[in-house]
């Protein structure tokens, strides 16, 4: 970039665990243009979450505006560039429509002539992690160890959320995050987290949270069944109460989803179970994370539905293998 931006723009991508691999690529901008704004284009319902920035917060619904029409809201605002981080045409739109001089994404989609830098892939996306290609946009220099999601998450706000919640969560627990939104080819079974919350609870006595939203509660009534020792909250708190459950529990176990992305971005022991996705480009980077995949011939897919009906990704994923990996964190803490 030639000249230092006064006032900077980024598009944060639409599906949350993406946002929140985005923080990374968020902290970088801050910390390379030190006196700069930093406003953010939030999707609307993600703006409770405490998401790095340095100036205004610009929410964005898709069901109120185009994004052409939104676009050009923004012309007044005096922009000097434009980070576009979803790979839509539509954001690109977007980004065209605003006029702001600098407008920079990768190109695909066919969306190359909307921007001012349509940027090549340097390898085939997928290839590397997720938040590796966001950080090209702004350097390829850039060391992802170095920009590692994060949320700023404070004590006083965790309260609030916590003091919000109609249920009091007890001193140690464990939580289960059941769902996935992008579809069942990321879901681990319900049977095995059922097994599983019973085995865990046999050999630690924890209690188990099922957190998620409302699409998830008949599985959490499914896997809460008899089991007095897991509670299913499924469908029962804010996204940002979520978050404040999250810094406080002892372990989470979920699905390749937005949760396991929150987790991670705390740097809190979790356990993260793939099936038709691939850790390689979504996966939580997180220290304290264990992963689970299997290396199947027709993984990773990236379907939302298992084409051949199986669901082996997951389903020889079994109880056990998660078993020894809850062993290994709780063992740090019971």
């Amino acid at each position: 970039m030639d000249s230092i931006p006064t006032k900077i723009l980024i598009r944060t991508p639409n599906w949350l665990g993406d946002l929140v691999m985005s923080t990374g690529f968020l902290r970088a901008v801050l910390e390379t243009f030190p006196d700069s704004q930093v406003d953010i284009i939030l999707k609307s319902g993600f703006e409770t979450l405490p998401i790095p920035h340095r100036g205004e917060i610009i929410l964005f619904d898709k069901n109120k505006d185009s994004a052409g029409k939104f676009g050009k809201s923004l012309r007044h605002k005096n922009y000097d560039c434009f980070y576009v981080l979803p790979p839509s045409f539509s954001s690109a739109w977007m980004a065209f429509q605003s006029k702001i001089p600098k407008r920079i994404g990768y190109a695909g989609e066919y969306r190359s002539f909307l921007l001012t830098s349509a940027k090549k892939h340097e390898i085939r996306p997928g290839s590397q992690h997720l938040l590796k290609e966001y950080l090209g946009l702004l350097s390829s220099d850039l060391d992802m160890g170095n920009y590692a999601p994060r949320l700023e998450v404070k004590h006083d706000w965790v309260k609030e959320q916590l003091d919000s919640c109609a249920f009091k969560i007890p001193e140690k627990f464990v939580v289960f995050t059941p769902g996935a939104i992008y579809g069942p080819s990321k879901q681990w079974p319900v049977a095995h987290y059922r097994e599983l919350g019973k085995q865990l609870h046999k050999a630690f006595g924890y209690k188990i949270l099922l957190l998620g939203t409302i699409d998830d509660v008949e599985s959490g009534t499914k896997i809460a069944h008899n089991n007095d020792w897991i509670h299913n909250y499924c469908g029962k708190t804010t996204l940002a109460q979520l978050l404040a459950i999250l810094t406080k529990a002892q372990l989470l176990v979920g699905n390749d989803s937005g949760s396991m992305h929150l987790m991670a971005a705390l740097q809190r022991p979790q356990i993260a179970v793939f099936g038709s996705t691939s850790p390689t480009w979504t996966g939580p980077i997180n220290a304290n994370a264990s992963v689970l995949s299997r290396n199947l011939r027709c993984s990773p897919c990236f379907s939302r539905t298992c084409r051949f009906g199986h669901y082996d990704c997951l389903t020889q994923i079994n109880p056990e293998n998660v078993f020894a990996e809850v062993q290994k964190h709780l063992s740090k803490v019971y």
